[in-house]
């Protein structure tokens, strides 16, 4: 067993670690990203790339690799199913900036199995060291940094770091061995998600969708992948009588709610993988315990409505990377890294309401008074300077706080 030292470890290396290594290899920062999957994930998870993410896959130089990878939202539509009346449109964010000139990208539209294996790439073509198939146990903090245990199939090795970064998702572990507790509530109910491949053109005539409520069946229907590659993916609840041991006994159970949702009674579709899972809207306590950090899911939870959750989680690696190269090159002091959490930690739990209130409001129905539009969710907000002079006759506000 043989020990290795370097700057930061990041341990996750979903959506959220693969762009915490990459932005901290593009700062110099020695980093490895540690993931005990064998490789990037194969379901596709997040679809939207808000405008604020994009603006960081630019700087780091894949934006051109993530727009060829996936396509422009077409919006968000309510019907009865997907062959009826689309009696009611919901235009997709990238619409407001681009007619206010906020900036110089758009949000867009590809899904998160696409867009792990672009950073990854990237984070090694810029130094990082990626392991997947690669369990960390073990961990320990000291004075000077942590060490833990890197469990591979050809062996285990002790590392030691100056920092780490727990990017190890919602159940990842890191988070509970650290005291650290959730504040929030949670969304009832088991959602059920199918990803599957059929024509759906008789049902489209020549329209095109990329999400939309099908009232027929008490269900969404997501475009996934692009043209040249396009899957469905099916969100709906777990029903009464529906087995719950066995995720992929549920393919029979849902054929019946596809073809609802897209209204064709004799469609059918080759289902590919089928999910359950349950949400909350949570905030953790802190967001720093000493020398591990916390980002993305492990720092906060919430559904899917709006598309919030890894565009929060990458946009809090950003922030966190600079602050730790800073740390590391020895530009700073370490007082800067508790600006993480008092930057990060509001901004999040404002986004988790928001992401709540969403779940709570039936598409196509006004947005309430409290709700924010994503484009100020993305860009309308600035972090407050920590002990910072206002100038004489200027009022500061309380972070955070939208345009």
């Amino acid at each position: 067993m043989s020990e290795q030292d370097f700057d930061v470890l990041v341990v996750g290396g979903g959506l959220v670690g693969l762009a915490a290594g990459a932005f901290l290899a593009q700062q110099g920062v020695d980093v490895t990203v540690a993931e005990r999957h064998r490789e990037t994930s194969r379901h596709p998870k997040a679809r939207l790339v808000n405008v604020r993410s994009m603006e960081l896959y630019r700087a780091l130089g894949v934006d051109d690799e993530i727009r060829a990878a996936g396509e422009p939202s077409a919006g968000f539509v309510v019907a009865d199913n997907l062959a009826g009346l689309h009696e009611s449109w919901i235009a997709p964010p990238e619409e407001a900036v681009s007619e206010e000139g906020l900036s110089p990208v758009v949000p867009f539209s590809c899904d998160q199995q696409r867009i792990e294996p672009i950073l990854r790439k990237r984070a090694v073509a810029l130094g990082a060291r990626v392991l997947f198939d690669t369990e960390v146990g073990d961990i320990a903090q000291h004075s000077d940094g942590i060490t833990a245990r890197l469990r591979r199939p050809d062996g285990e090795r002790t590392v030691r770091a100056r920092f780490l970064v727990a990017s190890d998702g919602a159940r990842g572990g890191i988070r509970d061995s650290l005291g650290i507790g959730l504040v929030g509530e949670a969304v009832p109910g088991t959602a059920v998600s199918a990803l599957f491949r059929a024509d759906l053109e008789p049902a489209l005539h020549g329209r095109w969708v990329d999400a939309l409520l099908a009232r027929d069946a008490g269900a969404f229907l997501f475009a996934r992948g692009d043209k040249a590659d396009r899957t469905w993916q099916l969100g709906t609840h777990l029903r009464a009588g529906w087995p719950t041991d066995d995720p992929d006994s549920l393919a029979p159970h849902i054929v019946p709610v596809i073809r609802a949702a897209t209204g064709l009674p004799d469609l059918t579709p080759e289902i590919e993988s089928v999910q359950t899972w349950t949400t909350g809207a949570y905030t953790a306590e802190r967001f720093r315990h000493e020398r591990i950090f916390l980002a993305g899911d492990a720092a906060h939870q919430m559904p899917p409505y709006g598309g919030f959750g890894g565009n929060t989680g990458v946009q809090d690696a950003h922030n966190l990377a600079w602050k730790l190269a800073a740390v590391c090159r020895g530009d700073a002091s370490e007082a800067l890294l508790d600006t993480y959490d008092t930057e990060r930690a509001p901004l999040a739990a404002l986004t988790v309401a928001q992401a709540l209130l969403r779940s709570r409001k039936t598409p196509g129905q006004p947005a309430p008074a409290e709700q924010l539009d994503a484009t100020t969710l993305a860009l309308g907000f600035r972090y407050q300077l920590a002990h910072a002079q206002a100038p004489d006759g200027a009022t500061t506000e309380p972070f955070p706080s939208s345009v």
